[in-house]
């Protein structure tokens, strides 16, 4: 089977990422402050950052749709792939749900005393809904339940819709010839717009850019790009016209800043009607760019090695953040978050560096060892792979 090496310009990807998603939280979960305010304009820069998860979303599609493409034709290439999925994924996320039901069975009533919000944190099928990854597709007001309970879980969203793509990603790659799983995944960067212009002027109750086909042209636009990168001919293209990837990146850059800062929200008509593929083809771009101009200054910047220590932690990062934020919050100002003061941005500040060590904890004591564990499970061969390998070994 085809072997890659881990990418380090990808783990400071994914590191910026999760910082931009924390930058986005962390100043805009507080109000909005005046608009002649610092904070006002602070609050505004980081408005971009909820775009951090479609950033994700192209970094699952290009790694675990390359990881699947090397090896397709394997024997054990759904078991494979599915387990070590399992080690990675569901033992912190479902421990972060079995603690919140322990926490509210144990000190319901304390939590509500101190959520900000004096409303009993629920513990019903809402809750119950993110074991089988499907809370994005269950109506329900997370809005309407601030302080702990939406800290705990608003965001979660993003992992079903990763979850949901793993669930098809490998049946599309095992069972459509190279040439039609290209075509396949042109159409639903294409199809991705279309629908979410449809949901929006004709769904309410739903929450169109948290399900999964609305999101599907980032997984998409990622898989696209690890089957390019995997081409020698669109690589060394790649390689030899880094130039026009810096000029597409920064045209699409600029477009990007003016949607975001226009239409900050992700519920607006331009985000869902041609915005959110915008980003997702800004963002692969940026991948492109870090791997095809490993000399430039944004690929060396990619593997800076604090960078890539967050990226490596950032699946934790992203489950605690919000609690870890709320949490200090509570301890320190006894308030709910704002960055309008200076006690206030310290907290946040603060908040970074918990979430950070706390991750590490997770990382060593509890993810790292069962990553390992997934990875002794290795894609067995193909029966034509054995014959050219015993072949190759009898020639020697």
């Amino acid at each position: 089977m085809a072997q890659w090496s881990r990418i380090p310009e990808l783990d400071g990807l994914r590191g910026f990422a999760i910082l931009l998603v924390i930058f986005y939280h962390y100043t805009n979960s507080s109000p909005l402050t005046q608009s002649n305010g610092f904070a006002f304009y602070i609050q505004r820069a980081a408005g971009p950052g909820w775009s951090g998860v479609d950033l994700f979303f192209v970094l699952s599609g290009f790694l675990i749709g390359g990881l699947l493409i090397d090896a397709r034709g394997s024997q054990s290439f759904f078991s494979t792939f599915y387990i070590r999925r399992f080690f990675r994924i569901i033992p912190i996320y479902y421990s972060w749900i079995l603690l919140y039901i322990a926490l509210v069975v144990t000190v319901g009533a304390a939590i509500q005393a101190r959520s900000f919000s004096g409303k009993a944190p629920p513990n019903g099928f809402a809750i119950y809904t993110h074991f089988l990854f499907i809370q994005n597709v269950v109506p329900f007001n997370f809005a309407a339940m601030p302080g702990i309970w939406e800290s705990w879980f608003n965001h979660l969203w993003s992992l079903a819709v990763e979850e949901q793509f793993y669930l098809i990603a490998p049946m599309m790659i095992a069972w459509l010839t190279p040439r039609r799983l290209r075509a396949t995944l042109v159409a639903i960067v294409c199809c991705a717009p279309i629908f979410r212009t449809a949901l929006f002027f004709h769904v309410q109750k739903l929450d169109i850019d948290r399900i999964m086909p609305s999101r599907a042209d980032a997984l998409a636009l990622g898989m696209l790009a690890a089957i390019a990168w995997r081409s020698p001919k669109s690589r060394l293209w790649l390689t030899t016209n880094i130039r026009l990837l810096y000029a597409s990146a920064g045209l699409l850059f600029s477009g990007y800043g003016l949607l975001c800062w226009y239409g900050p929200g992700s519920n607006s008509l331009a985000l869902n009607c041609f915005g959110f593929t915008w980003i997702g083809i800004f963002y692969v771009l940026l991948l492109l760019i870090g791997l095809a101009g490993s000399n430039g200054w944004f690929a060396c910047g990619m593997r800076m090695a604090w960078l890539r220590e967050i990226g490596r932690v950032s699946y934790c990062m992203y489950i605690i953040h919000l609690v870890v934020a709320m949490s200090l919050y509570f301890l320190l100002l006894h308030k709910p978050p704002e960055i309008a003061t200076l006690p206030g941005a310290c907290v946040a500040a603060v908040a970074v560096v918990v979430t950070y060590l706390v991750a590490r904890v997770s990382w060593i004591l509890l993810e790292h060892p069962l990553v390992q564990i997934g990875h002794r499970f290795k894609y067995l061969a193909s029966p034509a792979e054995e014959v050219a390998q015993l072949a190759t070994e009898l020639d020697g």
